[in-house]
């Protein structure tokens, strides 16, 4: 191989400094997000992951700092292997099918079937709640056990007595190394996978060892940390609802584990055939999950149609009182006046036409969660309603006081007054947020009422899509463009070469240490795109101390930075910020920025290390031995 291959770039200009101070200025709202009104014209400004970094992008292309082309390239691929495109196609087949999955409550009949089948013995718990995130972050995404399982550890620990600190821990840990294992456990894994040509059964073959012994470590660590009979008692007092009730949608929960099963497997199988993209494979069975969804709607509406048909008329309500108590907050009382329920959905809708400021905050949605979810859904059986979700209530009618919280937020408690006679199945009512300064706004979530009347069980899932990290992600591919394009990517490549100092070891911890902590800075997905681009860069790549072991070993050091990264802070990582949101909404302060932080001080560098060193062991194994 030649002498180092020189193509620095330019000599960095006003350019090169204004891309660099908007991409830190843009991770800046990621990571803490910002919002404030504009009185005079009624409006709100709102900078997070969905905002700053389009707008950044904006203010490039408005300074010349770079063009269309770049954005093309940003969006499309520039040929050095990542396709943004195809990245979030696969992101977003696969994050359809976990939350559909999830609509089902499958997830939540794991969590109380683990609960039921541990009793009262609080290390069993523990393990078994390992076991059980582990292997649904492994099989799905970190994500789906951050959404799903804090919400469910929330309730078990308060029920259960029991301080929330060891069991919190345990999950997000084992959720970010178990997503490890496979190609679709983490967005982050997708990026570099894609960017190196590593097929799925190829990146597992690296992975799996790893991930499993980065788990043992963990898990024994914990056990060590958490020893304390004040973190993890012997004898608990485990909620004692059965899991069969949680179970909404029996036989979709097995439609759809046969689909992600069916996915792994054709995943497997196309790793042999040259020019499949993972994502052609994963689409399909996401459109397979859909069609399901709305098949179910229709075939409950039809089942709800006959129902009302064959029994006696509804009764007009002509007033309903509703009294909603938001978490924290006063009580309120809203009347419904000339409401009618519909035949088949027993659907009321009510328009607060409160002014902005006077209205309660019923719903609280998460980083990743859509504005839309501003419509909440209360359900209103024949009994008081306690801490209802409405996630579960597009599959069934059942009525269950259970703690569902998909959406990460406490739906208030509500009460109903009904004059006029009383209605022998429940009610669905929607309260809607009007404006009347936006008529357009309010027709459109009218409209989208309707859409969910008709098929709740799609329009749930869709609404609860992390449609955020849409613009989030192809900003950043884009603004890693611009810093490409000004001479950045160039200079840090040539500065990673002496990370490397032609040794393989050294490499793998140097990657692995310096990505980590960068995550700390930049959150991992912005992270791992711009280590993408710095390890593709020539200055890297083709430089004649990097052999191909070297390579090897720093796109797996990568791949461990990437994902470890996240169990350090609660910024490094987009399920990071989630959790701790999560956290403040069910009122639990005992994981705050440092407390989290000084837990992981202890963990994390023993499962760091020892995750590096069985990928330097296999990487002497397959190209030393």
């Amino acid at each position: 191989m030649e002498e180092a291959v020189e193509t620095t770039n330019s000599e960095l200009d006003s350019h090169s400094w204004v891309a660099l101070a908007i991409f830190l200025a843009a991770l800046v709202f990621v990571i803490r997000p910002v919002d404030f009104a504009l009185p005079k014209i009624g409006w709100r400004v709102y900078f997070n992951l969905a905002t700053a970094p389009p707008l950044g992008v904006l203010i490039l292309l408005a300074s010349h700092t770079i063009d269309w082309i770049n954005i093309r390239d940003g969006l499309l691929g520039n040929n050095m292997g990542v396709e943004p495109y195809a990245i979030m196609l696969l992101f977003y087949s696969l994050a359809y099918l976990c939350i559909s999955l999830d609509v089902t409550g499958l997830i939540q009949f794991c969590a109380f079937w683990v609960s039921k089948r541990a009793g009262n013995r609080g290390h069993t718990a523990f393990s078994l709640f390992f076991i059980m995130t582990s292997l649904i972050s492994g099989l799905a995404s970190n994500d789906v056990v951050v959404l799903t399982g804090t919400a469910f550890l929330s309730y078990f620990t308060r029920v259960s007595d029991i301080q929330p600190t060891a069991f919190l821990m345990s999950e997000f840990t084992s959720a970010n190394i178990a997503s490890m294992a496979l190609y679709i456990g983490n967005p982050t894994n997708v990026v570099v996978s894609e960017a190196f040509n590593m097929s799925f059964i190829t990146y597992s073959a690296w992975m799996l060892l790893p991930t499993f012994v980065g788990l043992a470590i963990a898990y024994l660590s914990l056990r060590f940390v958490f020893k304390s009979q004040k973190y993890l008692p012997r004898v608990i007092h485990p909620p004692d609802e059965e899991p069969k009730a949680v179970l909404v949608d029996p036989k979709g929960a097995i439609f759809g584990l046969i689909l992600l099963g069916a996915c792994l497997c054709t995943l497997i199988g196309t790793s042999f055939i040259h020019g499949v993209s993972v994502w052609m494979v994963t689409l399909p069975f996401a459109v397979l999950m859909l069609f399901r969804d709305v098949w179910y709607d229709l075939k409950n509406q039809w089942k709800n149609r006959r129902g009302s048909s064959s029994s006696l008329p509804m009764t007009k309500m002509n007033t309903t009182t509703m009294i909603i108590t938001p978490p924290g907050g006063v009580a309120r009382s809203i009347k419904i006046e000339e409401g009618k329920q519909s035949d088949d959905n027993n659907h009321v809708i009510i328009c607060d036409n409160r002014p902005n400021q006077e209205r309660d905050v019923i719903t609280e949605t998460t980083t990743e969660e859509q504005d839309l979810s501003v419509m909440t859904t209360i359900e209103i059986p024949e009994a008081p309603v306690r801490q209802r979700n409405n996630a579960i209530v597009p599959r069934s009618n059942n009525n269950i006081n259970d703690i569902h919280d998909y959406e990460e937020s406490d739906v208030a408690t509500a009460t109903s007054a009904t004059t006029g006679g009383a209605a022998t199945k429940p009610t669905t009512v929607t309260v809607v947020p009007t404006n009347n300064k936006n008529p357009l706004r309010d027709r459109f979530m009218h409209l989208l009422l309707k859409l969910r009347s008709r098929l709740p069980t799609m329009t749930t899932v869709l609404m609860r899509m992390p449609w955020k990290i849409l613009p989030f992600a192809l900003s950043m591919f884009i603004l890693v463009e611009a810093l490409s394009e000004v001479g950045w990517i160039g200079i840090c490549a040539t500065a990673m070469v002496s990370v490397a100092h032609n040794n393989y070891v050294a490499t793998a911890f140097g990657v692995m240490g310096i990505s980590l902590l960068a995550c700390q800075l930049l959150n991992n997905l912005p992270m791992t795109i711009l280590f993408t681009r710095i390890l593709q860069h020539p200055n890297f790549a083709q430089h004649a101390s990097v052999s191909d072991i070297v390579s090897q070993a720093a796109i797996l050091g990568l791949v461990i930075g990437s994902n470890l990264g996240a169990c350090l802070t609660l910024v490094g990582s987009l399920a990071g910020i989630m959790f701790e949101h999560i956290l403040k909404t069910k009122g639990i302060y005992t994981l705050g920025y440092f407390q989290f932080l000084k837990w992981n001080l202890l963990l994390l560098p023993l499962i760091a290390v020892g995750t590096t060193s069985v990928i330097i062991g296999e990487l002497w194994f397959i190209y030393l031995r």
